[in-house]
């Protein structure tokens, strides 16, 4: 009897879990609004539509806009990444021995 309880609340559970926004989208004036599907978008915004949800195996990739941005973000952020680091190394080699 316990058993069937503990299947029921985690059953109950998986239903009850609310679903993530998959796509964004503007309506005429100006809200952004997101919905699961891309045909729960209204078929005047759903070409413009965003996809937010996550990438990778199955989920649609990056888009060409986004995968350029990346392209251009990623040394960028090499650069502070490595001035962040050679700062603290800095900082360490500058402290007095304890």
């Amino acid at each position: 009897m316990l058993r069937l309880l503990v299947i029921a609340l985690g059953l109950g559970a998986v239903v009850a879990m609310p679903v993530a926004a998959q796509y964004r989208y503007t309506n005429d004036k100006g809200v952004t609004k997101e919905a699961e599907y891309k045909v729960d978008v209204p078929e005047p915004y759903r070409d413009a539509a965003v996809w937010i949800g996550p990438t990778g195996v199955g989920k649609p990739g990056l888009s060409e806009d986004q995968r350029k941005i990346k392209e251009r973000w990623d040394p960028v952020q090499k650069k502070a990444d490595d001035a962040r680091k050679a700062a603290e190394a800095e900082r360490l080699r500058m402290a007095p021995a304890r």
